[in-house]
This record gives structure tokens, C-alpha cells and sequence, in this order.
């Protein structure tokens, strides 16, 4: 695709950039989270204006982590990750809290469905 089907793709509306959403930036100044991190919207919290911003809220209504989010919303995992941890620290995005490796009794009840294969 040359330039001027970029320019094309771009005005329509289409097609945009990945660094165009996060505004050139990698990390968010939020704070980094883990794409297995779990997220929802948090209670009472307005809906953003933005569009991309706007379809994590939709799909955040109930709890996805990062690397789901990326994959729905068919966005770079980088990107997301940034415009995630974006509306956790604007406060619309609450990260929950994730099972810890040591609990035992969990780890356990994943031997089992994975032998009873």
C-alpha cells in the first residue's frame, strides 16, 4: 500500500495508525500491567468520548484481561495495554485482583481437568 492510500484509508475514517491512538507513547503514565491482568469498568464510571476508548468500556462491563481486550477489539497488544492502563489510572478501569500461583487447591483442580482429558 503506498502513501497515498494511507492518506486515503486515513481521511475515510477506515483505518488508523496504532500510534496515532496512544498518541506516539508505549507505557502509559498510569503504570504498566501485566496482559494477563484482569480488568473491569469500575463502578459509576462515565464512558469515554473517544471511540477505541469507548469499545474497551463496552467490553470491560464485564471483566477481560488485556490480551483478550487486544484480541476482540483487533488492536496491537501494545496498544492495548497503554489505552487500558490509560482508564485504570483516569480511574473508569479497575484492575481485579488475579489468583495467585500458590494457591494450592486451585493448582490442583488443574491437574485434575487437564488429566481427566
Amino acid at each position: 500500500m503506498g502513501n497515498d492510500d494511507d492518506t486515503e484509508l486515513m481521511d475515510s475514517g477506515s483505518f488508523m495508525r496504532p500510534y496515532l491512538l496512544t498518541g506516539g507513547r508505549t507505557r502509559s503514565d498510569a503504570g504498566e500491567l501485566a496482559v494477563e491482568a484482569m480488568v473491569a469498568v469500575s463502578a459509576g464510571a462515565p464512558m469515554p468520548s473517544q471511540k477505541e476508548l469507548a469499545q474497551i468500556y463496552d467490553l470491560c462491563q464485564t471483566p477481560n484481561s488485556i490480551a483478550e481486550i487486544s484480541a476482540k477489539c483487533s488492536m496491537p497488544l501494545g496498544v492495548a495495554r497503554v489505552l487500558v492502563a490509560d482508564l485504570w489510572g483516569d480511574g473508569t478501569l479497575e484492575v481485579l485482583e488475579t489468583t495467585r500461583s500458590d494457591d494450592i487447591a486451585i493448582v490442583r483442580r488443574l491437574l485434575d481437568g487437564i488429566r481427566n482429558r
